[in-house]
């Protein structure tokens, strides 16, 4: 009736932003659950603070930075749940959060990922919004402004936060479907993990940083498994990168600017790994002009103006490539679905 739920948080650096986190968590309406704080050596307060203020929860030093993923791969061996929360530090989760998200995932099985409606987190500031109190700098709001309601794709393979950056007026108030979950703070059904693991992974290790919760949600539709957005549980992020989705290509570029160049070059090399591993029908027109059109201009583009992207980036795609082939066969070998079934989700 009340089955365990693992709260999985993976941290580094975030002594800032724990105490915030975990307050909302502890605050749960819903009783059985147990708390992993996954450090990845971190070097600041995150740990102290865990020990002293929240002593029910349990935590692990890792002995390096894992990053999010892989992180999250070792703090599911290290619980018991039937449900796993992939927490990240900057998520406050609505005090039903795990109430509604268990009774969803109870009464459709096949749902491996649950997708939360996520708002934004915005700083707090002073009645005429020109700046911050020094007392009051570290203090956030809840906005109505919404974060993310899950990833959709393209025929040209571009994929997008559904609502990033948009007020709430209701656009996003059914539950329904989606190609993907995004990964602040993802409800997974833990045999569907298991399912869908590669190489004993759920999370790819290759990728490090970035771009694992689409390879993972794209992977799990193939292998059967529904990844389902409902408004009924619901968090506030403070998101660290973008906070809208571009509107022009000059708004694109200016977006692009503000990104850390690291963050940039995982993702271009995290995507093209992640097609290769998982995409179905990409060569069949007219997909495929779609495809290779963008692609051209992202590269003719990141040549120009983001070189790091492409003389770091490429050797690393190089790299990993024979790799990811060789889970494309596997992926192949055990998928579930047709190419029809999942290409209703290129928009």
């Amino acid at each position: 009736m009340n089955p365990l739920v693992s709260i999985n948080l993976v941290v580094y650096n975030e002594e800032k932003r724990i105490r915030d986190c975990l307050k909302a968590v502890f605050n749960q309406t819903y009783k059985n659950y147990e708390v992993l704080v996954f450090d990845n050596n971190s070097s600041d307060k995150t740990l102290e603070i865990v020990r002293n203020d929240f002593p029910r929860a349990k935590f692990f030093k890792a002995d390096k930075n894992y990053s999010f993923g892989p992180g999250q791969n070792r703090a599911a061996k290290m619980t018991s749940g039937k449900y796993i929360l992939g927490l990240c530090a900057d998520v406050w989760i609505k005090e039903d959060f795990l109430e509604k998200a268990v009774e969803i995932m109870e009464q459709n099985p096949k749902i491996g990922a649950l997708q939360a409606k996520i708002y934004q987190l915005a700083p707090f500031a002073t009645q005429n919004n020109t700046e911050q109190t020094q007392n009051n700098a570290e203090l956030k709001i809840k906005t109505n402004i919404i974060d993310t309601a899950g990833f959709e794709i393209y025929k040209s393979r571009r994929i997008v936060n559904r609502g990033h950056g948009i007020k709430d007026t209701g656009q996003f108030s059914k539950e329904e479907e989606i190609f993907s979950y995004e990964g602040a703070c993802p409800f997974w059904r833990r045999g569907a993990l298991e399912d869908s693991a590669v190489w004993g992974e759920y999370h790819d290790e290759d990728y490090f940083w970035y771009g694992d919760d689409i390879d993972l949600g794209w992977r799990m539709h193939l292998l059967g498994w529904k990844n389902y957005f409902t408004p009924q549980v619901i968090a506030w992020h403070e998101r660290q990168t973008t906070k809208r989705t571009s509107k022009s290509r000059w708004d694109f570029i200016g977006q692009r600017k503000s990104l850390p160049k690291n963050k940039k070059m995982l993702d271009w090399v995290n995507l093209r790994l992640t097609f290769i591993k998982n995409d179905l029908g990409i060569f069949r027109w007219p997909d495929i002009y779609k495809f290779l059109n963008r692609e051209i201009q992202l590269f003719v583009y990141s040549l120009i103006f983001e070189p790091y992207t492409i003389f770091v980036g490429l050797p690393r795609f190089i790299r990993y490539l024979p790799r990811a082939l060789k889970k494309r066969k596997e992926i192949m070998r055990r998928k579930k679905v047709s190419t029809k079934e999942i290409k209703r989700w290129y928009k």
